[in-house]
């Protein structure tokens, strides 16, 4: 009992197959945003995507891990060719 595709349940929680996103999508930002690299973007054309965790741990709050995430088109390149 409790074991899946990745083992034991808890190896799911903390693994990346946990974390789930959405595609990234082109958006204007009028005020300061935070890009993944921590540079300060706005007044300007990025990409932006949501994230959320799948199994949440317990021992965090509800959506902690839930957020919005924004980048740059080098950013994002930069992620997938590491990938």
């Amino acid at each position: 009992m409790g074991k899946n595709y990745f083992g034991v349940a808890s190896d799911y929680i903390n693994s990346e197959g946990n974390l789930r996103y959405t595609k990234w999508k082109k958006t204007f930002v009028f005020t300061p945003k935070k890009t993944i690299s921590g540079k300060k973007v706005w007044l300007k054309t990025v990409y932006k995507r949501r994230r959320w965790l799948h199994i949440e741990p317990p021992q965090f709050p509800v959506d902690h891990f839930h957020g919005i995430e924004y980048a740059e088109w080098d950013e994002i390149l930069n992620l997938k060719m590491k990938n």
